[in-house]
This record gives C-alpha cells, structure tokens and sequence, in this order.
C-alpha cells in the first residue's frame, strides 16, 4: 500500500472521528513527529464554510491537541535533556530563553516547521509552564484559525494559498526576529 493512501485513510478516519479526530491529530502535529497542519485543517474550514463544522469550536479543539502535543515535548525534552545533554549546553538554552523564551514560544508556530520543535528547547530550559501553555496556545489558535479560513474563504483551492500565507508569516517573523537583532547590537 502507497504511502498516499495511507494518509488518505487517516484523514477519512479522522474526518469520520469529527471534532475528536481532530484533536487526536493535532496532538500528534504538537508532538516532534511532522505531520502537516493543513492536511485538515483546510478541509475542515471548507466543511465548515458548508455548514458541518463550527469554526471555532475547530479553532478551539485543535489549539488544545497542539498544546497538549506540546506539553508531551516538553516534559520529555525535560526528562531526556537532565540524562543527555551537556550541562553547558542546558546553560546556553537556558540563557536564551531567559531572555527571549516567551517570544519565541508565541512566534515559533506561525512559521512553517518551527512550532512543533519550539517545547523541545522550552522543556530543557524548564519555562515556567504558566506562560509556556498559554502562549503555545494562543500562538497554535492562530496558525489554526488562518489555516481553518484558508478552507473557508477558498475551499478546494485553498492548497495553492498557503503558500502565501507561509511566505507572508516567515516574512513577518524574519523583521520582528531582525528588529529585535538590531536592537541588542545597537545597545552594545
């Protein structure tokens, strides 16, 4: 059986699973293992825009598989980093999310293929979880809710707009990240 029809059965079983497929999925996207976003969430927002979802109870059910995905990294980054990793190192991660943690916890999963990585650092910097869970929240709502109307506004041809959504956050976050590069070297 070809890979392709591998993943068109379980998008089918997600889709048949409704809201709880949904989350079931973005709890693995939250985790390291890359599954794309847009696999249903595009989909979804077309369904939706049909009448068979509700839009924000998609955005709020798939925020929280992704949260919690993200919570499983963390914890295990955690676990594996005090075995594992240098004590050098955990100090350089540690160091950098002192200072720009937070940021990079919110910005992380508006650009493409960073989002589920970001709780791996976060766990082995030990964030406070008070502010990692709301932020990879937010952050993931977001990304979910742009993907969801994609589908919405587009239906089938949705696909062909993501791309111009990716380039248009990658390009976002590439002026804040150099905004805030010119800052710390303007204060040297």
């Amino acid at each position: 059986m070809r890979m392709h029809s591998l993943l068109n059965i379980l998008i089918d079983v997600i889709f048949e699973m409704g809201y709880l497929g949904f989350f079931f999925y973005m709890v693995i996207v939250g985790t390291f293992i890359p599954l794309p976003t847009q696999l249903i969430l595009l989909p979804a927002g077309y369904l939706a825009s049909q009448g068979k979802f509700d839009i924000s109870t998609v955005v709020l059910i798939t925020a929280l598989g992704t949260t919690v995905g993200a919570t499983i990294n963390y914890h295990l980054a955690n676990y594996i980093s005090k075995r594992f990793v240098s004590e050098n190192k955990i100090y350089k991660i540690k160091k950098f999310f002192n200072k720009y943690g937070r940021l990079s916890v919110l910005l992380a999963p508006l650009t493409f293929g960073l989002g589920q990585y970001i709780s791996l650092p976060a766990g082995m910097a030990k964030m406070e979880l008070r502010w990692f869970l709301p932020l990879i929240f937010v952050s993931n709502a977001v990304w979910n809710f742009a993907m969801l109307m994609l589908g919405y506004l587009f239906g089938e041809n949705a696909s062909s707009y993501v791309l111009y959504l990716v380039g248009g956050g990658t390009i976002f976050i590439i002026i804040i990240i150099s905004s805030f590069v010119y800052r710390e070297f303007k204060s040297y």
